[in-house]
């Protein structure tokens, strides 16, 4: 009899799914690793697969009157954030609502895809539709303010590799009018 060391490892015996009916498959001892080491892999990859950080707002630039119309207006602002994240990931489909001197001012959709790079500062294009009476009350409304509170709230799908989450925009910020870039 041999020890126990010198014996031959035990063979695996699975039933083939695919095949005859009486056949059995047996799995080497490689073979098994083989197997055991690609599960952890792809255990290790969904597993790696974390929640991003929330992205830091950083400034509105370019604030511009595109269309004026007597009932509804489009403003173009650009919107710059900063990503914290080591990896890039895209931005769609955000829509949110702007409040100013928590007054309803007007709101944007997004429709197109944004890819944020990883650890750095970059813009978002945005067109915020406004009711034109309502804008020009709260322009002459806030003139003689030096700064007014600017509150957005809604939604924005960010992912990376075809999978997006959707994330609640909730930004509440004192903004001085002499920052702001017309």
């Amino acid at each position: 009899m041999k020890p126990k060391f010198f014996r031959q490892p035990k063979m695996l015996k699975l039933p083939l799914i695919f095949g005859r009916k009486n056949y059995s498959h047996t799995l080497q001892p490689k073979e098994r690793m083989r197997k055991i080491l690609a599960a952890l892999v792809i255990i290790a990859t969904v597993a790696s697969c974390a929640k991003p950080k929330d992205l830091e707002f950083v400034d509105v630039q370019n604030i511009r009157l595109i269309k004026m119309g007597l009932t509804e207006s489009l403003i173009g602002v650009d919107v710059r954030f900063f990503n914290p994240n080591n990896q890039r990931v895209k931005l769609k489909d955000a829509a949110a609502k702007v409040y100013v001197n928590s007054s309803f001012l007007g709101d944007t959709n997004m429709d197109s895809v944004v890819s944020v790079p990883r650890r750095d500062t970059f813009a978002v294009p945005l067109v915020l539709k406004v009711q034109t009476a309502t804008a020009i009350a709260k322009m002459a409304e806030t003139a003689k303010d030096s700064a007014v509170t600017v509150r957005v709230e809604g939604t924005v799908k960010m992912g990376k590799a075809g999978v997006f989450v959707t994330y609640p925009i909730k930004y509440e910020r004192l903004q001085s009018l002499a920052d702001l870039n017309f």
